[in-house]
């Protein structure tokens, strides 16, 4: 079995999603800018769902979510609904698009993140809770999570070499 063939499974990506909550959640937190830290969990979500599509992107977000969701410790469900419409969103665009181009990585996790800052805004309202500046660490985030997805990509996109 070659290495693309694995990461076509579910095992290859669910591999390196446990492994991006790791060190999102061990690694990162020194590199915070304003409390943000790359969401690797997302990046993962999202070329796993550019390489796999809608459901499998939707699985792998829901999967994330609630692995971040009980790292918190806050309001269960509302990093794992946001990851998975983000991941459902981004597997949209591998019927769309194909996912080579250099752009379809950036667009996948713009709209990941949109979908999961929404939720997490909307949840935040209903339940009350205050965050100041909220669009500001939203693009913090996009800008410092969007080069992550970049350094993977490479995983779940190798060219293999002519038979």
């Amino acid at each position: 079995m070659t290495f693309q063939r694995a990461m076509d499974g579910p095992w290859g990506p669910a591999i390196f999603l446990l492994l991006a909550f790791l060190l999102r959640a061990t690694a990162l937190p020194p590199l915070a800018i304003d409390g943000v830290t790359p969401d690797l969990v997302l990046a993962v979500v999202v070329m796993a769902a550019l390489r796999q599509g809608a459901w499998p992107g939707a699985a792998y977000g829901l999967i994330g979510g609630l692995l971040e969701d009980v790292a918190t410790g806050r309001l269960l469900g509302m990093h794992a609904l946001g990851l998975m419409l983000g991941g459902a969103a981004a597997g949209l665009l591998r019927r769309r698009l194909y996912p080579d181009p250099w752009f379809v990585p950036l667009l996948g996790v713009f709209l990941a993140l949109l979908a999961q800052q929404i939720v997490v805004a909307l949840t935040f309202a209903a339940a009350h809770f205050v965050v100041h500046d909220f669009p500001a660490l939203a693009l913090i985030e996009y800008i410092y999570t969007a080069p992550f997805a970049y350094i993977i990509r490479p995983v779940f996109f190798r060219p293999e070499a002519p038979t």
